[in-house]
């Protein structure tokens, strides 16, 4: 067969092949672990340096809103699980909470998974529920909760229990938290279109605001930028890639960390997004190649599809 019929043949290629070549080009990355370095995010290295400049034992917590479910959970949760990861290696507490309700089985399952990989790394330390994180869980009325969180007097009080019905007022780790002042850092991840912007209008006080960051879907970067560039928020994780960028930082400095899904997924989607580009350039040298045949080839070629779709139908 000649490079000029290989060609034509690509061009002429049935689609569900095409599916099924991007299938194998995400599923085989991902089940060998495949691991390419992802670009460096100016926008995650902000949320990452932030972090590390937070101090460890001052007594005050983070806030982590986690207002996202299924729907966008490929982007969402690596997200979230990189900067528990972090937290939790810096040993700063940290409270779960969310307005969406899909989101509660996250809240519960994502820092139990870190804690339970981190554990297996350092059998000398141990990562436990209430001294190092605490679960707010879903909380309903969205700017109305967000507003009686920031001007409750005392938000143990104002939530009364956690997610497992324990009185916040005997969890550890906040013990010393009472007013939004206690919260040092406000980090919110949702795929929802203008879900931070209430965190951003109603979150704070004539006397306090928090410092903020925020992790979207790819879709909604532009509308994130724009508390980015304003200085509304300390850093940004732009889809997967800023996930897997994060991680990426994440790894560099804690040596022996183990395979993260988040650059994993990262590098499943690049080698698609390659696949994609080359058979976009096969197709169209083959479209080039069938144009350049001789006319009479051309037609006889086009009256065969012309026979076979009259006898689909």
């Amino acid at each position: 067969m000649t490079a000029a019929k290989v060609f034509e043949y690509i061009g002429r290629m049935d689609r569900r092949a095409v599916y099924a070549v991007i299938a194998a080009a995400l599923v085989i990355p991902i089940l060998l672990q495949w691991r390419l370095r992802p670009a460096e995010m100016k926008s995650a290295k902000k949320f990452f340096d932030f972090v590390e400049s937070l101090p460890a034992d001052d007594g005050r917590i983070v806030l982590i809103s986690a207002d996202w479910g299924p729907s966008t959970k490929a982007e969402n949760e690596p997200q979230t699980e990189v900067l528990i990861e972090h937290l939790m290696r810096r040993r700063i507490p940290f409270a779960m909470v969310s307005c969406t309700a899909d989101a509660e089985p996250f809240l519960r399952d994502l820092p139990e998974r870190v804690a339970r990989r981190l554990n297996g790394e350092n059998p000398r330390e141990r990562w436990e529920y209430g001294r190092d994180w605490v679960n707010f869980g879903y909380q309903p009325g969205w700017s109305i909760m967000i507003q009686k969180m920031a001007a409750a007097d005392d938000i143990r009080q104002a939530l009364g229990t956690d997610a497992r019905g324990t009185p916040l007022t005997e969890v550890p780790c906040m013990k010393n938290v009472k007013t939004i002042k206690d919260i040092k850092l406000m980090a919110e991840f949702t795929g929802l279109v203008g879900a931070f912007g209430a965190w951003v209008a109603f979150f704070q006080t004539n006397e306090y605001r928090p410092p903020m960051a925020h992790g979207c879907t790819s879709i909604t970067i532009p509308e994130a930028y724009i508390y980015l560039d304003s200085g509304q928020i300390v850093g940004l994780h732009e889809g997967i890639a800023g996930a897997a960028a994060y991680s990426d930082m994440l790894s560099r400095k804690y040596e022996g960390r183990g395979p993260d899904r988040a650059i994993v997924t990262n590098t499943a989607l690049a080698v698609a997004h390659v696949a994609v580009i080359v058979l976009i350039i096969l197709g169209n040298i083959g479209m080039a190649v069938a144009r350049s045949r001789p006319a009479g080839s051309a037609a006889g070629g086009g009256m065969a599809v012309q026979a076979g779709g009259e006898g689909r139908g």
